[in-house]
C-alpha cells in the first residue's frame, strides 16, 4: 500500500530524505510559490508577535523568511518530525546567519511538547496534507495559540495537481500514483472550514491561488526530476513508464509546450475566546 514518503520519512533512506530536502529548498527559489507566502506573511501583524511557531518546518525555509522579514523581531520555534531536516534546518539557518532567536525542535505536530496559549502565530506551511490526523494538529495550533492569536495555514488542494503528456491514460496513471506516494491528504484543504469550526479555531479569511506554468516551466517540471525515482522504487508503476512520462515532460519544457498546475489556498484563523477544545 503506497504511503505518503513525507508522513514516514524517518523510514527513507538518506539518499531519499535528501531528495526531499533539495525539493523543499527549490520551491523557495520560485517566484511564484514565494508569492504566495509572502502574501500570507504580510497579513500576521509581525511587529506585535513576539513568539510564532512553526510547525512541519522542514528544513527552515519558512523559518529564515520570516527571520529576514524587517517588521519581525520575536522569537521562532520551528517543529519538525524528522531529525535530518532539523539538522539541516539548523546549518542552513547558521550558515545564512539567521539563527538568532530562532530554535528547532525534534516533535510531532499531533502532540506538541511546549505549553498552552503560548505563541502568537502559529503557521503550517503545506503540513496538514501529510500528517494522520488534520484536524488533531488544528487542536494541537489551537492549543498552543495565544487567545485570539492567529494560525495560518498554507497549502496545495493536490486532487488538482495535473500535468499535460500526450499518453493521457499514462498520465493519469502517474498523476494518481504520485499523490499517492506524497500527500495524505489530497484533498483537505477543501475540508478546511469545517475542520477549522470542530478544531476550534474561527475563521478570518481565505485566499485561492491557481498556479500553473504553461509553455515554460520551472516550479512543476522540477516535480517529476524530484520524484520520479521514488515513483519507480515504489514499484507501483512499470520504471520505463515512469521514465517516459519524466522525459517527455523534460523535453516539453525545451519545446515550449510544458503544461502544470495545481490549486493552493491560505487560511488565516484565529482562536476564538468562547471556543472549546
Amino acid at each position: 500500500m503506497p504511503r505518503d514518503v513525507f508522513r514516514f520519512i524517518n523510514e527513507l533512506d538518506a539518499e531519499t530524505v535528501d531528495r526531499i530536502a533539495a525539493r523543499l529548498e527549490f520551491r523557495a527559489t520560485d517566484s511564484g510559490y514565494v508569492a504566495f507566502r509572502d502574501a500570507y506573511f504580510a497579513k500576521l501583524s509581525l511587529t506585535s508577535a513576539p513568539r510564532v511557531l512553526a510547525l512541519g518546518c522542514g528544513t527552515g525555509v519558512e523559518v529564515r523568511a520570516l527571520r529576514q522579514r524587517p517588521e519581525f523581531n520575536g522569537e521562532i520555534v520551528g517543529v519538525d518530525q524528522s531529525p535530518r531536516l532539523i539538522e539541516e534546518a539548523r546549518r542552513l539557518t547558521a550558515e545564512e546567519g539567521l539563527d538568532h532567536d530562532v530554535e528547532y525542535r525534534v516533535g510531532d505536530a499531533h502532540h506538541l511538547d511546549l505549553p498552552d496559549e503560548s505563541f502568537d502565530v502559529v503557521l503550517a506551511h503545506t503540513l496538514v496534507s501529510h500528517v494522520t490526523a488534520p484536524l488533531g494538529v488544528l487542536r494541537e495550533a489551537r492549543r498552543v495559540v495565544k487567545r485570539y492569536g492567529i494560525v495560518a495555514i498554507f497549502d496545495g488542494d493536490y486532487a488538482s495537481l495535473t500535468f499535460s503528456h500526450s499518453d493521457p491514460d499514462l498520465a493519469k496513471r502517474v498523476e494518481e500514483t504520485l499523490l499517492a506516494l506524497l500527500i495524505n491528504n489530497p484533498r483537505v484543504m477543501r475540508d478546511m472550514p469545517r475542520l477549522l469550526r470542530d478544531a476550534g479555531l474561527e475563521l478570518i479569511e481565505s485566499t485561492p491561488h491557481i498556479y500553473a506554468e504553461i509553455g515554460s516551466g520551472s516550479f512543476f517540471a522540477n516535480v517529476p526530476e524530484s520524484y520520479a525515482t521514488i515513483l519507480k522504487s515504489s514499484g507501483l508503476l512499470p520504471e520505463d513508464e515512469v521514465e517516459h512520462w519524466r522525459m517527455e515532460l523534460a523535453q516539453s519544457v525545451v519545446e515550449g509546450t510544458f503544461f502544470g498546475a495545481s490549486n493552493y489556498y491560505t487560511y488565516l484563523a484565529r482562536r476564538a475566546a468562547e471556543a472549546t477544545t
